[in-house]
């Protein structure tokens, strides 16, 4: 009875597997043909994925070949249960299926976590469907699950025989292709116009990237995903009807011909993206002239949103549409609005303030707008009429009437309102092309820029560095020095007369300001930014720097050869090609700028200390500075035993549950040391973490201490008791072993790494799921030592 439960589970499983890869050749069809089609929302990932061109092979969608795989595992499990077929060989060959499919949903989640920056939760569906047939497979053989895994090679060879085995390849193939006939789908032609929009590919020159020239002569409807270099753009013959106000702030002109209306969330990074892509289409005078833009919110909060949201993904969203609302009430919204697009990761209260007070306003009179209920009510105005047209996530906005959600691409915008002053009414679908990178051979170019930064003038090199002779050398044409830790970068400055630049220079050197450290932990690029965003400007420009490369790109990367990735003051690449390390001490090496891979995260203010000054790959170079008079070296005086590049220094602590523990008993052992609490959530991710790391490698030596701060001894035992640790917890309820060591104002978990020699290697802030393969390489790494 056992047997033909399992055989029955089997079956039902192999034939959901083939119904929902079925169901995803239909959605992603609509993905490809109907931007509002993907049922996991705008910020869901679903299109973006299946819109790729990993989502189909040779034009084919990738669940079509599914569909007769599960097929045919169905129809053999049917064939056991009426005795017509073996047992063990349906569990071999459901095991094969199974291990192939896992292995092709393996690659595409590699793909969507670190190329397409998007999780699609349909094929995630697809994902567990294929393991539950794999899980259900192993356990139908009748010697166990692990001969079905032994027996592989024994199937691939009967493939050569009569038989099933022989059948499972023509079978898939003849319904892979009966199946796209049968399914693909073009657009709907009823009132169909086809705009082809062309852009001409830039040229190697520094002058302006050329614009969009769109075409209106009507011609075949793009077929399959789109090209590479596009982005496919429908634009519905519906138009939404928006209920406008007075209350809606809008900039252009009363009378422009096409209205914008956007509907955001200040807390959601994509709609700072969409904001500074708007910003940058305005800056076009033609299109500026007949453009007018309008905001509305829709905070991503259920305090505030009027729809039915599944949860609250913006904590500050509520309070930052309060604010905003208050400052259009003094006639200040678009600077509020800038103000704070430009620090969206920091909304919190008092920021908020501080934003207030910068723009101007009357404190009084805007705390007592934020307070007020009518406030609360314009919010919950604008979600209502941002639901019952549709919007269900952010950023999205309406041109006409016409919905797209998303961080469109300006050039999609541009396409979409040239769309409408050309007055065409019907559905529009087109791929519209994105400008690539603009490359181009610099002359003239001086190799370094010297600059009156903060820590006095000082001079940084205006390319990143490459290396010749063991020495460190500035300029364009030649490729720079990669993969090189920040002992490398440090020696070959020094070997050519030079240093590393602190962090101070190296923002002057990209914002044009002086930071202004306002916690006082000796980091800048985490306080509210001073100066422009981008080291070209204030918004981020697609293609101007190396910054969105695959990591098969074939394209060669040079320094200096973007001719619009410069600072106005000379300095080239800050942003882009390798992220650089800065840091006169091994205690204040970090990577700035971003690097070939980091898309538009790429700016001067991104910071990434985690690394150890040890760490090496291909996206990581330097470049050197001179002159000034930079503090950090007589910083490196403090915290003695207790930051990267130190011996660790002696301490101890009491045990939980008794005895003691110091560094005395953890020499000639590699060892994780984390300062945490009870109430601190990233802690209690990365202790379980922690747990497997130690369980699986202590045989190898490895050691963990987790020092608890907690104040209150009742809340730290109360969880312990609930999530034992193998590993002792020593008591720093003080915090005095904490403030021996330093954290540079990250926060907790606080996590030091020190190698058997005692050596502190590394010290990384924080802890995120997404990242434990990275949270494992460092163990590996630790190891190594």
């Amino acid at each position: 009875m056992k047997d033909k439960t399992l055989l029955i589970a089997f079956v039902a499983a192999s034939l959901f597997a083939a119904w929902w890869a079925f169901y995803l050749i239909g959605v992603h069809y609509d993905a490809i043909h109907e931007v509002d089609g993907a049922a996991c929302g705008p910020e869901g990932g679903c299109l973006k994925v299946l819109q790729s061109d990993d989502a189909e092979i040779f034009g084919v969608p990738v669940s079509i070949p599914a569909v007769p795989m599960f097929l045919l595992l169905a129809a053999l499990g049917i064939g056991v249960l009426l005795d017509k077929f073996d047992r063990s060989r349906l569990a071999e060959i459901g095991t094969l299926c199974g291990l192939g499919g896992l292995a092709f949903g393996g690659w595409l989640f590699f793909k969507m976590q670190f190329f397409l920056d998007s999780i699609c939760k349909f094929c995630l569906t697809m994902d567990a469907a294929n393991l539950l047939v794999l899980f259900l497979a192993a356990l139908l053989h009748p010697s166990g699950p692990r001969t079905a895994f032994l027996k592989l090679g024994a199937v691939i060879a009967r493939m050569k025989q009569a038989g099933p085995e022989m059948a499972l390849i023509p079978v898939v193939a003849v319904g892979t292709v009966l199946l796209q006939v049968a399914t693909v789908q073009d657009p709907p032609p009823e009132k169909e116009v086809i705009v082809e929009v062309e852009t001409p590919a830039p040229t190697p020159s520094a002058s302006t990237p050329s614009t969009t020239r769109e075409a209106t002569t009507p011609r075949a409807a793009p077929r399959g995903a789109p090209k590479p270099g596009t982005r496919r753009l429908v634009l519905s013959d519906e138009r939404a009807d928006l209920t406008i106000d007075s209350s809606v702030p809008f900039r252009g002109k009363a009378d422009a011909p096409v209205e914008i209306i956007l509907f955001e969330d200040f807390q959601c990074p994509y709609c700072k993206k969409l904001s500074g892509n708007i910003e940058v289409l305005l800056e076009d005078p033609e299109i500026a002239s007949k453009v007018r833009v309008g905001f509305m919110h829709f905070p991503m909060n259920t305090k505030c949103n009027a729809n039915e949201l599944s949860k609250s993904l913006h904590k500050f969203a509520c309070t930052s549409a309060a604010t905003s609302i208050c400052a259009e009430e003094q006639g200040k919204f678009w600077e509020m609005h800038d103000l704070m697009f430009r620090n969206n990761g920091r909304l919190r209260g008092s920021h908020l303030k501080s934003y207030a007070r910068e723009v101007g306003l009357d404190m009084d009179r805007w705390l007592s707008c934020v307070n007020a209920p009518s406030t609360q009510e314009k919010i919950l105005a604008d979600t209502r009429i941002g639901g019952a047209a549709g919007v269900s996530g952010t950023p999205a906005l309406f041109i006409n009437g016409r919905k797209m959600v998303g961080a469109q691409p300006v050039e999609s915008i541009r396409a979409a309102i040239q769309v409408e002053l050309e007055g065409t009414a019907g559905r529009v679908l087109m791929d519209v092309e994105l400008d690539g990178e603009i490359i181009a051979d610099l002359g003239g170019a001086a190799n370094t820029v010297t600059l009156d930064g903060p820590e006095g003038r000082f001079t940084i090199d205006a390319f990143e560095a490459s290396i010749e002779m063991g020495k460190a050398v500035s300029r364009p044409g030649v490729a720079p020095a990669r993969t090189v830790t920040w002992y490398d970068a440090k020696t070959a400055c020094e070997a050519a007369g030079k240093r590393l630049c602190s962090e101070e220079e190296w923002m002057y050197a990209c914002t044009g300001a002086t930071q202004i450290d306002e916690d006082g932990d000796g980091v800048y690029s985490r306080d509210v930014l001073q100066g422009r965003q981008h080291s070209y400007g204030e918004h981020y420009r697609e293609g101007w720097c190396a910054d969105n490369r695959k990591r098969d790109d074939p394209l060669e990367l040079i320094t200096g050869n973007h001719p619009r990735c410069v600072s106005p003051e000379g300095v080239y690449d800050l942003e882009g090609v390798t992220k650089e390390w800065i840091g006169l001490t091994p205690d204040k090496a970090v990577l700035k700028g971003g690097s070939l891979r980091s898309r538009d995260s790429a700016r001067c203010a991104y910071y990434k200390d985690s690394e150890a000054p040890d760490t090496r790959d291909d996206s990581i170079g330097f470049r050197c500075c001179s002159g000034g008079d930079p503090d950090e070296a007589a910083a490196s005086t403090e915290f003695q035993g207790g930051k990267v590049g130190d011996q660790v220094q002696e301490f101890a602590g009491d045990v939980i549950g008794g005895g003691t523990l110091g560094s005395a008993d953890l020499q000639g052992s590699p060892f994780i040391m984390t300062f945490w609490a009870s109430w601190c959530e990233p802690c209690k991710k990365e202790l379980p973490a922690l747990a497997a790391a130690y369980e699986a490698n202590k045989g190898r030596g490895l050691k963990v201490i987790a020092v608890n701060v907690d104040s209150n001894p009742d809340k730290r035992d109360a969880y312990l008791s609930e999530n034992p640790l193998p590993f002792p917890v020593v008591d720093d309820s003080s915090k005095t072993i904490m403030n021996s060591f330093q954290s540079r104002g990250g926060g907790i978990p606080l996590t030091f790494w020190v190698e058997r020699t005692g050596f502190i290697r590394q010290r990384t802030t924080g802890y995120d799921d997404a990242a434990h393969a990275k949270f494992l390489e460092n163990v590996d790494e630790l190891l190594a030592k």
